[in-house]
């Protein structure tokens, strides 16, 4: 389209510069032929080039305006000079050749480059001064994971056993909002997680409470079915996402680390949803563990 475009064009413009070189030979010849003098005056010309709004993909460019006036005087006839007319088409086919490059370059669509998330060293050293072990990698990597148990939970109505890795008013809410989703016989679909990139954005501690923001682009599919029917009711199955989340994490730095499980003894290793690996017990309120806090959606767009 853009090649056959740029071929019309050229092809309009040789048309126009041969009308215009046969126009000032035939000037010429009757200025020789008719033998008076001619005075001409030229007004001013104005253009506005065109415009491109890419944020909500609409191209609008406004015309370009010529305006020429003339006055010809002679004792009996007259008409316009060569080396005048000869100035005014070229004026005209320059004006004509910028036109036609600013159109050529509004119709390029804009390069578009993928956000790169990057730790925030200020944040890594506020926590390494509250934890000095910490390890930036394995918390990117274990916050992820909770947060996909979440989604999962949230997918299959299992949302208690995601409810030790959560705020209070975070569970809450994820809780009635699934009620009112069952009542209505509807199933969100939230599958085929992708990580794209991770990183630190922010640390602080408030009152004794460490809290740490991330920030997360994730690629999914995401959809509404109804339950029974599994048919789509809202959303499509085709359509792939890539989300840019910000997700919050706190911790307690004022609770006693546990070494091992209270009901068998074994080395404590929790699980997502708060239990002790080998015999099940919930391991509540001791153990020092990241839970979230908030999640919330800088942006997304359809892939």
């Amino acid at each position: 389209m853009k090649k056959n475009w740029k071929k019309f064009a050229k092809i309009i413009l040789t048309m126009f510069i041969a009308l215009c070189v046969c126009f000032v030979f035939w000037e010429h010849k009757s200025d020789a032929s008719a033998g008076h003098g001619v005075s001409h005056s030229s007004g001013g010309s104005s253009h506005s080039s065109s415009s491109h709004s890419s944020s909500s993909s609409s191209r609008s460019s406004s015309r370009s305006s010529y305006s020429s006036s003339s006055s010809r005087s002679s004792s009996s006839s007259g008409s316009s000079s060569p080396g005048s007319a000869l100035a005014t088409l070229i004026i005209i086919v320059v004006i004509l050749i910028i036109i036609c490059a600013s159109s050529s370059k509004s119709t390029k669509k804009p390069i578009t480059t993928t956000t790169k998330l990057v730790n925030n060293p200020n944040a890594i050293k506020t926590i390494k001064e509250l934890l000095p072990n910490f390890n930036e990698e394995e918390f990117l990597k274990d916050a992820y994971k909770i947060f996909l148990d979440i989604e999962d939970a949230w997918m299959n109505f299992t949302l208690d056993k995601v409810q030790d890795v959560m705020t209070d008013e975070m569970y809450n809410m994820y809780d009635s909002e699934l009620a009112a989703m069952e009542i209505k016989g509807e199933q969100n679909i939230t599958k085929d997680f992708k990580l794209k990139d991770s990183a630190i954005v922010g640390a602080v501690k408030q009152n004794d409470n460490i809290e740490i923001k991330t920030q997360y682009i994730v690629e999914f599919y995401d959809y509404i079915i109804n339950k029974e029917t599994k048919k789509v009711v809202s959303g499509k199955s085709s359509i792939r996402y890539r989300v840019h989340f910000e997700l919050t994490y706190i911790m307690s730095d004022t609770q006693e680390k546990i070494d091992k499980c209270p009901n068998c003894g074994a080395k404590v290793n929790v699980n997502a949803a708060g239990t002790c690996e080998y015999c099940g017990s919930k391991i509540v309120g001791k153990n020092t563990k990241w839970i979230m806090s908030k999640n919330v959606v800088l942006n997304q767009k359809e892939l």
